[in-house]
């Protein structure tokens, strides 16, 4: 079986391709049921910076191959081209990359805490949909324990950073002082709400915030102490804004050339900065070839990142040795997954054996016995070879689960592998838990 991830990044590929193959919230459960025509287990992230896709199953190649797919068919990229910005890991490396991911530490700013709650969303909804369960459900699980982990013993994230909170401190480092400067909010959801505290920490004053959804920019703008504009008005507010910053990530650009160009005609000696950290973009990048206009995207963000980097590596390390000791212990879990057939071959064997003989001692014991009185027996002799079985089986169980060598591990299978109408009998008559099971103790 092969624990597989694919996928890109802000490391691996541009912004034009992210914004292509970005997956919403609200199509999170379409994407998996498209996915599982060919996929059974997998489970989508994607994020502003990410679209990852981790599968469970019984050929990696396959799989692998079946993603690439998926993903060519949401850009017009030929199957080379697109390998060349996509990045496969499979078993403990894909562990690893997702525990990184979970923790904020493979984040364009570094100890974001947002990613951990994309990432949650992502197991609930793939849960939900029927998609994640055994080894992908348990490394799930223990990612978000990583991430958790990682928040609560370092100060990784202490200073609320996010991409929101970048992108002000990007404006802040080419305008200045922010207190008095006309700002625009467009965009009124998880990210928009972190642009606004970031600018409410900054000392801004005149805010107005925008969003197709009038209540949501209302409510926003009464905890940013600004005020809300309608949607519809968002030429007009463009024209009076000295700093515009967009994190709708609607299908579309809201602004296009044109209507800035029009918007700035009269703006002679005020430069307008846009800062657009949506993906998909909400803004026209052709808009800086327009004179007066200074056009930022969330990759301008990443030297940002970099200059903040240098004063949490303390926190980045501590972080690091996390990550790496909990991929130890997913990695020792994962490779006892080896030896788990054989050993429930070899339990369901002796369970067989076992009631074999049972019903055997009844037939010779139990002759003139009432059916209480037979049913007694049986449980006094069920209790009693169900300990036996179990001491025996102790010491055999405990050497297979250690057992690393293949040849080893092959010889042990042909000594312990029962016949098929045996195990079906013994799953249908015994207690001892089945694979599904076992995969989550």
């Amino acid at each position: 079986m092969s624990l597989l991830a694919v996928g890109l990044n802000h490391r691996t590929a541009p912004l034009d391709l992210r914004e292509k193959l970005t997956v919403d919230k609200d199509q999170l459960a379409p994407a998996l049921n498209r996915l599982s025509g060919s996929i059974e287990q997998n489970i989508i992230i994607s994020t502003c910076n990410r679209l990852e896709i981790y599968s469970y199953g019984t050929d990696g190649d396959r799989n692998h191959e079946r993603v690439v797919d998926f993903l060519r068919s949401k850009c017009d990229l030929t199957e080379e081209n697109l390998k060349k910005h996509l990045y496969r890991l499979e078993g403990k490396d894909c562990a690893e990359h997702l525990f990184r991911v979970s923790a904020g530490l493979d984040s364009m700013i570094i100890g974001e805490r947002q990613v951990l709650g994309q990432v949650r969303n992502a197991f609930s909804v793939a849960t939900a949909e029927g998609y994640s369960k055994g080894p992908l459900s348990r490394l799930f699980h223990q990612a978000l324990r990583v991430g958790r982990r990682v928040h609560r013993e370092t100060e990784i994230s202490k200073h609320s950073r996010s991409v929101s909170r970048a992108a002000v401190e990007l404006a802040r480092g080419i305008c200045g002082d922010l207190s008095e400067s006309r700002i625009l909010v467009i965009g009124a959801g998880d990210a928009g709400q972190l642009v606004a505290k970031a600018l409410h920490d900054a000392g801004v004053k005149k805010a107005t915030v925008t969003n197709r959804t009038q209540w949501r920019s209302e409510q926003l703008a009464h905890e940013l102490g600004g005020v809300s504009a309608p949607f519809e008005e968002l030429p007009n507010q463009v024209s009076e804004a000295d700093v515009i910053i967009s994190s709708s990530g609607s299908p579309g650009y809201l602004l296009d050339k044109a209507m800035v160009s029009n918007a700035i005609q009269n703006r002679i000696g005020q430069p307008l900065l846009i800062v657009d950290i949506a993906v998909p973009r909400d803004v026209d990048p052709d808009i800086q070839e327009l004179e007066g206009v200074n056009l930022y995207d969330i990759d301008s963000l990443q030297s940002v990142s970099e200059t903040d980097e240098l004063t949490l590596q303390q926190s980045i390390e501590t972080a690091n040795v996390i990550v790496a000791e909990e991929t130890r212990r997913f990695s020792t879990w994962w490779e006892q997954l080896d030896a788990l057939p054989i050993i429930t071959n070899l339990r369901q064997n002796a369970d067989y054996v076992r009631r074999q003989e049972i019903s055997k001692t009844l037939d010779y014991l139990a002759k003139d016995y009432t059916e209480s009185e037979k049913a007694h027996l049986e449980g006094r002799l069920d209790a009693l070879t169900s300990a036996i079985v179990k001491k025996l089986l102790h010491q055999p169980t405990a050497y297979l689960r250690d057992l690393k060598n293949p040849s080893e591990l092959e010889l042990a299978k042909k000594i312990f592998t029962v016949a098929e109408h045996r195990s079906n009998s013994t799953r249908r008559h015994s207690n001892i838990p089945g694979n599904d099971q076992e995969l989550h103790d």
